[in-house]
């Protein structure tokens, strides 16, 4: 492993490249600790930095872009994930998103999801910005052993062996005690932190509401469907409701269905996948689909059952178990087809009926 210090300049530069390019691995300072960085698009990249990491159980391995441009390569950045970007990055943040496959596989997450970072340090932007591609961004330990401050702490916890698959140590000298990065997963309506580091992320209150009762439960629906309801003379609202069984999905389809003056029983929909109802709201007439999709075996399932033909202005779909779905729902708002708002109910207190709903248009 060759060391070279950090005021060689442009020729560290070209020295690091050429390790990267070749499938060689590198140790880079970042503001949190040393990482290790190979090609993570490369089979024997990926499998060298697997080999120094050891056992890590499957987790998956996060890689560091030099902007958000890069990032939109390699995943799906939703509106939650914009916003993160513009608030905290570069930083010691690591934003999962939905992964586009264009890294080795075994960087992402069994679901398909991989973890992107934009060191808040100079020289590393730099070198993955003339490298072209990302590399990975995991701490340069071995699995279970001492994060490293310092070129001391890599030699004294890395076997021989493992130090023989490392080209290059770019040294800055000993960094700041820092904490790791905070690693937030948004995929989901709102931003779900997994780590917690330095940054704290916090939900904003005006889109979340607490639920003790199912008719609480129906008035939150209503009071969401009050703020986009003016939408509907010019698109259809698709309201996807996430959460687990028994969360309240079907209590807050009954809310919507409340909103839209119809009295009638709203029953759920699970063995018959779609139910329709016709309403009229003022001189406005549309139709209440309510979906459930947990019996379908693919989501393309639902266009053969007319779901593009349900998206006509004046009419509210409420959808359950959005999971095979989801990829469809995106590409229908991308496309400007409907208004798509994402409703994440959890239960916080099963023994208090108490549930927590956030909404993001």
């Amino acid at each position: 492993m060759k060391v070279i210090k950090l005021n060689k300049g442009k020729e560290l530069i070209k020295m690091a490249l050429t390790v990267l390019r070749k499938g060689g691995l590198v140790i880079y300072p970042t503001e949190t600790c040393y990482g290790i960085g190979g090609d993570a698009t490369n089979q024997t990249a990926i499998k060298k930095v697997l080999e120094f990491k050891g056992q890590r159980g499957g987790k998956p391995i996060s890689v560091a872009v030099a902007d958000r441009k890069m990032a939109k390569k390699y995943v799906e950045i939703n509106d939650t994930a914009e916003n993160i970007y513009h608030r905290f990055l570069p930083g010691p943040m690591t934003v999962v998103s939905k992964s586009k496959g264009k890294i080795v596989r075994i960087l992402e997450a069994s679901r398909g999801t991989l973890g992107i970072r934009i060191p808040d340090y100079r020289l590393v932007l730099s070198l993955i910005r003339s490298f072209g591609r990302p590399i990975t961004s995991t701490s340069a330990n071995t699995s279970g052993k001492k994060t490293p401050y310092c070129l001391a702490d890599v030699l004294k916890y890395t076997t021989p062996k493992r130090l023989g698959l490392v080209d290059l140590f770019l040294d800055a000298g000993r960094l700041p005690y820092n904490p790791p990065s905070t690693v937030v997963d948004t995929t989901l309506n709102e931003p779900k932190v997994l780590r917690q580091g330095e940054i704290r992320i916090k939900a904003t209150s005006k889109n979340a509401f607490v639920s003790d009762s199912e008719e609480e439960t129906k008035k939150v629906a209503r009071t969401i469907f009050e703020k986009h309801k003016d939408i509907l003379k010019k698109k259809p609202i698709i309201f996807a409701l996430q959460g687990e069984l028994g969360s309240g999905k079907t209590q807050f389809a009954k809310g919507l269905a409340l909103a839209l003056n119809l009295r009638g029983n709203i029953v759920s929909p699970t063995f018959t996948i779609i139910r329709e109802y016709p309403y009229k709201l003022g001189r406005m007439p549309g139709m209440f689909y309510h979906l459930d999709t947990w019996k379908l075996e693919r989501g393309e399932e639902l266009l053969d059952l007319g779901l593009e033909e349900m998206l006509k202005p004046g009419n509210v779909i409420a959808i359950e178990w959005l999971q095979k779905i989801k990829p469809m729902l995106e590409r229908f708002k991308k496309m400007k087809k409907a208004q798509l708002v994402w409703v994440n109910i959890t239960i916080e207190d099963l023994s208090k009926n108490r549930r927590r709903i956030a909404y993001q248009p």
